[in-house]
């Protein structure tokens, strides 16, 4: 398999090839027009831009920006978040060494090396942010604290509570032994559910 640079480096020869007429757009083999895309996308240059350089039509362009696309496509992997994590606290060290590396020159002013230890500091923080929201460290629970108070437009009176249970009870009396039965191993069942 060959490095993202090598690639880049055939692009480039393929490129200057077109630009000074020694190949021809139209010799390009699929893989090499798709290389080719890719590199120039990334370089900002829109469809119709690749596709009148490559002298070929605008939707060859779109096809071939689909398929690296589905290429590039990334499955569900529970490795993946394993490895982002693992190229995030990478990438943090190696930031840190840089600008410690630049803080020890002799000419660096005691500003730049006090902006360099505040910018230290926050790609730490970034970086345990990050990881906190990917769940490689734990977040610190909130303590809450509240009064709740309910307050219902129109309170039943006490009376008027005994007699709603009174009418529940009288229709209860008045179902048949069967039906009560079933009500009843309902409501257990539910209560079972919860």
């Amino acid at each position: 398999m060959s490095s993202p640079k090598s690639k880049e480096l055939r692009c480039l020869d393929i490129l200057q090839g077109i630009k000074t007429g020694t190949t021809d757009p139209a010799s390009l083999l699929p893989y090499q027009r798709k290389l080719l895309v890719s590199f120039l996308v990334a370089e900002g240059q829109s469809t119709a831009e690749i596709a009148h350089l490559l002298k070929v039509s605008d939707r060859t362009i779109e096809r071939d920006k689909k398929t690296i696309r589905e290429e590039n496509a990334i499955s569900q992997d529970p490795e993946l978040a394993n490895i982002i994590a693992g190229r995030l606290v990478d990438e943090a060290q190696i930031c840190i060494q840089r600008i410690r590396k630049f803080e020890r020159d002799s000419n660096c002013p005691p500003a730049a090396k006090i902006e360099g230890e505040k910018g230290c500091f926050h790609i730490v923080n970034s970086l345990a942010e990050r990881l906190q929201n990917m769940g490689y460290l734990p977040i610190a629970a909130k303590k809450l604290e509240a009064d709740l108070t309910h307050h219902m437009d129109n309170p039943l009176s006490l009376t008027e509570i005994k007699s709603e249970a009174q009418r529940l009870q009288n229709i209860e009396t008045s179902l048949p032994v069967r039906k009560t039965k079933k009500v009843k191993s309902r409501t257990v069942k539910q209560k079972g559910k919860k």
